[in-house]
C-alpha cells in the first residue's frame, strides 16, 4: 500500500513524466453523467399533483487531435452519444384521472473543439461547437374516470447546434477527469477521460 502511495505521489508531483495534455494523432474517450435542465422532460405540464423527473444523460464522447499548434492551441474533432430518461405523472379530478408519460432521448452528435495550450502538461482547457440529432421515444398512458384506457407510442426526431467548453485534468499520461458546460447534450456534465 505504501508503494502505491509513493508511485501516485511521484505521478502527481513530477510533471516531467507527462506529455502534453492534448496532442495531434491521439484519441480521447470520455464517459460521464450530466444534468439536463433544458425542459425536455415533459411535453405537458398540466393537472394537479404533477411530478416529473429524469435520469441522465449518460454521455460518451470520442475525440481525435487533428492539428499541431495553430495559434495558441490544437483542434480536435469527434462525436458523442448520450441517453436520457424522463418520467412525468399528473392527476386530475380528485386523483381519478391519471396521465403518465415516459420519454427517452437518444442523442448522436458531431463536435469540434479548440484546445488551448497554456503550457500546463496535465491540464486541457477547450471550447467547441457542434450539432446534434435527438431521437425521442414517447409512451403516454391515460386512465380517466370512465375507466377508458389509452396507451400511445411514438418516435420523433429533432436536433440543433451546440456550444460547449470544458477542462480535463490528467493524473497520468492516459487517465484523467473532466468537467464540461454549455448548451449541448446537457448543461453540465463530468466524468473520466481516457487517452490513447
Amino acid at each position: 500500500m505504501k508503494n502505491v502511495a509513493i508511485i501516485l505521489m511521484c505521478l502527481i508531483v513530477s510533471p516531467s513524466v507527462f506529455a502534453q495534455a492534448f496532442e495531434k494523432d491521439r484519441n480521447y474517450i470520455t464517459v460521464g453523467y450530466g444534468l439536463d435542465p433544458y425542459g425536455h422532460a415533459n411535453k405537458y405540464n398540466l393537472g394537479v399533483n404533477h411530478k416529473s423527473g429524469s435520469i441522465g444523460p449518460f454521455i460518451m464522447t470520442y475525440e481525435r487531435g487533428i492539428t499541431d499548434i495553430l495559434g495558441i492551441g490544437r483542434i480536435g474533432v469527434g462525436g458523442a452519444i448520450a441517453q436520457t430518461f424522463y418520467t412525468s405523472k399528473s392527476y386530475y379530478s380528485n386523483n381519478l384521472y391519471e396521465y403518465k408519460s415516459n420519454r427517452s432521448r437518444t442523442t448522436f452528435a458531431f463536435r469540434a473543439a479548440y484546445h488551448f495550450d497554456f503550457g500546463v502538461d496535465k491540464m486541457d482547457v477547450y471550447a467547441g461547437v457542434g450539432g446534434a440529432l435527438h431521437i425521442y421515444s414517447d409512451t403516454d398512458k391515460t386512465n380517466d374516470p370512465t375507466n377508458v384506457y389509452y396507451n400511445t407510442k411514438k418516435v420523433t426526431i429533432g436536433g440543433g447546434p451546440s456550444v460547449f467548453g470544458g477542462i480535463r485534468y490528467f493524473f497520468s499520461n492516459n487517465f484523467g477527469v473532466y468537467a464540461e458546460a454549455g448548451y449541448d447534450i446537457s448543461a453540465l456534465n463530468g466524468g473520466v477521460v481516457f487517452k490513447f
